[in-house]
């Protein structure tokens, strides 16, 4: 059993440990057992900052989430609904079981309209032999910007943008109108926020077998998902094969520690070898980043950070930076030099920590815990470099974003997250 008393555990990013004991006849075997004991449950990132209560499994967004119609309860995958094309003709989606789809609510009078149907179309041109399909749904709900008829919405998406992929009819997709298949899609993949469709242009990726693999915002890029979408259509089914289990958001996000001393705080060291103390950062709104000097990513990735960073650190927004050589060994420097690469390049203001491993089991504990608090497509595993963690003012990991997502893309949840919105 832990001792009662003071016992801190201090974690490098390079995850050696050590201990530093005030008043504590604890053995270091036994305080470590704080990251090996079989009695926790998954944890949660609050758990850095003070313990949760274990008797509550509530998740994080239980009392956001809706209540779906048994429309969609006896239906296992997309390819159980039928929807009609844009001149009311039936379409059974399980003609598509074998394709990766792209299912998105269009609108023609958006802001995001033209950037989203080129990216569409350029996606569609590019992978349309591969296996992928895009499945437009036309929808008015969000700013009256769908109003016209399927005839003029067609004759509007194959003018202006040589669309090939097919446009159906017009749908609602939130509410107690709102198509079978939505319903179905926003109970797959709950969103930040609540399971309705927020804006137009919202994204669901469906792997071969029907399956929601998962949900992309308004404002994230076509493009951004194309690493993906690339994945999906190589595997020769599932995402699920012999891989690690996807879950909704609300498993996701119940995620929490049985048995939390109430004494532990664990800490990180900055680049100068300082230890940084992650319960200082309680109350903000983290994004964790593992970043490199010489990925082709690193100054698209460095640039929009920076913009966030200025615009929001003021309003509770930290960006935690640690560098990580795992992929393509773009970031051999020392300390210093990463430092004094991003400092100098980039004049960015945001800490940067001790170079990590994410991966594998010399992985910095800090990150074996992201992982588990949120996977991703294809397992725990980061896939890249500048693979992203958005993290609230509790402590707790909200999402997680690929290496091609881009920072400013997350904004919009950041600044909900943050109360600004």
């Amino acid at each position: 059993m832990l001792s009662s008393s003071t016992t801190r555990i201090f974690i490098r990013t390079t995850t050696a440990i050590r201990l530093a004991s005030s008043t504590s006849s604890s053995s270091s075997s036994s305080s470590l057992q704080v990251l090996s004991n079989p009695t926790l449950s998954r944890p949660v990132f609050h758990a850095f900052f003070k313990p949760l209560p274990s008797t509550s499994s509530t998740s994080l967004f239980s009392s956001f989430r809706t209540d779906h119609t048994m429309a969609t309860s006896s239906a296992k995958s997309v390819h159980d609904f039928t929807v009609k094309d844009a001149k009311g003709n039936d379409i059974n989606l399980g003609d598509y079981k074998g394709k990766v789809l792209i299912i998105v609510n269009v609108a023609s009078q958006c802001g995001l309209t033209n950037s989203n149907y080129t990216e569409l179309s350029q996606l569609y041109e590019k992978y349309k032999q591969k296996g992928l399909e895009i499945l437009a749904f036309p929808c008015n709900q969000f700013g009256a910007q769908e109003p016209g008829s399927n005839e003029q919405i067609q004759d509007f998406v194959c003018t202006r943008f040589k669309a090939e992929f097919p446009v159906f009819n017009k749908v609602d997709v939130n509410g107690d109108s709102a198509d079978p298949l939505y319903k179905y899609l926003k109970s797959s993949k709950g969103g930040l926020f609540g399971d309705n469709i927020k804006w137009n242009f919202s994204k669901f990726l469906v792997d071969k077998e029907g399956k929601v693999v998962d949900r992309y915002a308004p404002t994230t890029s076509p493009l951004s998902i194309e690493a993906i979408v690339i994945t999906l259509c190589t595997v020769g089914g599932s995402t699920r094969n012999g891989l690690t289990p996807i879950c909704s958001c609300g498993e996701m996000t119940t995620l929490r520690m049985t048995r939390t001393p109430n004494n532990i705080v664990r800490k990180f060291w900055d680049t100068k070898g300082d230890d940084v103390d992650l319960v200082t950062y309680k109350g903000k709104v983290l994004v964790i980043v593992n970043v490199a000097s010489k990925c082709g990513m690193t100054n698209s990735n460095y640039v929009e950070l920076n913009q966030l960073y200025e615009k929001y650190k003021d309003k509770g927004l930290e960006i935690l930076a640690f560098p990580c050589n795992q992929f393509g060994e773009e970031e051999p420097g020392s300390n210093d030099q990463i430092k004094e690469f991003v400092c100098t390049r980039f004049k960015s203001e945001f800490p940067i920590f001790d170079k990590i491993e994410v991966n594998g089991d010399n992985s910095a504990p800090l990150y074996k815990f992201l992982k588990s608090g949120k996977w991703g497509i294809f397992g725990d595993d980061i896939q890249w470099n500048f693979a992203k963690f958005l993290v609230d003012k509790d402590g707790q990991v909200v999402d997680r974003y690929y290496p091609t997502t881009s920072p400013l893309s997350l904004e919009r949840d950041i600044l909900k997250l943050l109360g600004v919105v």
